[in-house]
């Protein structure tokens, strides 16, 4: 599945894959979880109104040992939620190329993963953007309503509630 997005003046193809073989992959610029909590509800973050909503992630850090160690740091930082470990699995990958000339950075990939929450904390400042996400969880059958994503995005949340609930 492609689609052409544009995002902050900037034009990409996006091509969602459900190869779940992250090890060809370079350079790894964002690692996003599909997180469901006890009740099958998807956990998703605003940083702000303008911004709107999105899956808990973000890019590598040195420190992040692999996309996991990603998944985990950052749905701690932005939704103060604790995962199972054991639970995360890759479910996919978007392969993003621009294509308008502006675009600051070349071909590179944005991982996809599912994963269980086994504790809901209070939430606190995300050290990163440094203010209080919102947070909600979610049926999957709304992801689109928060994270309106196009072709895309369906393609990603199909893919997780497929593998989540094998």
């Amino acid at each position: 599945m492609k689609d052409i997005i544009t995002w902050k003046d900037q034009t990409y193809e996006m091509e969602w894959f459900d190869d779940i073989d992250f090890s060809k992959l370079s350079p790894i610029e964002q690692v996003y979880g599909f997180l469901f909590d006890e009740e099958d509800n998807l956990c998703v973050v605003r940083p702000t109104e303008e911004r709107g909503w999105r899956l808990p992630g973000g890019g590598p850090e040195p420190e992040d040992d692999d996309w996991k160690a990603t998944v985990i740091r950052e749905a701690d930082e932005e939704a103060d939620i604790e995962l199972d470990i054991d639970s995360l699995t890759p479910t996919g990958y978007l392969k993003i190329t621009p294509i308008s000339d502006n675009c600051e950075k070349g071909v590179h990939y944005a991982l996809r993963a599912i994963g269980k929450i086994i504790k809901v904390n209070e939430q606190t400042e995300d050290i990163a953007e440094g203010l209080i996400n919102d947070r909600e969880f979610i049926s999957h059958n709304k992801f689109l309503e928060y994270c309106p994503w196009g072709k895309i995005g369906k393609c990603q949340i199909n893919k997780a509630v497929k593998d989540k609930f094998k």
